[in-house]
């Protein structure tokens, strides 16, 4: 059985704590199965506007298999350009029905 994780961020400052609660499972999965999502919507998704205070954390997250996907509502919402979305992430057309899916299919649901 593998385990699945999907952490929401729906407040800007809970992002870094997301990506640490994110790597630090990761690794203590140590080799069993697993998939790990973060899911980033509402006032999160204004993370994007000062990406490079997380940037390095991002990316070692993303090196270690985590998931990053980002709402196209709330992009819309409080005006986010695609342009800032960073390499290797993903978007979801609504975030609310995203998290219900990925519950739908096994994923355990934490808030950042």
């Amino acid at each position: 059985m593998a385990y699945r994780l999907v952490l929401h961020v729906p407040e800007s400052q809970k992002f870094e704590v997301a990506l640490k609660v994110a790597r630090n499972f990761v690794k203590a999965m140590g080799g069993e199965p697993h998939e790990v999502r973060v899911l980033v919507n509402a006032e999160g998704i204004t993370i994007l506007k000062r990406f490079s205070e997380v940037e390095e954390l991002y990316r070692e997250a993303r090196k270690d298999g985590v998931a990053v996907y980002f709402c196209e509502n709330a992009m819309r919402a409080f005006e986010i350009d695609r342009a800032l979305l960073p390499e290797g992430a993903r978007t979801v057309p609504a975030g609310i029905r995203a998290l219900v899916e990925w519950q739908n299919e096994g994923f355990r649901y934490v808030r950042a």
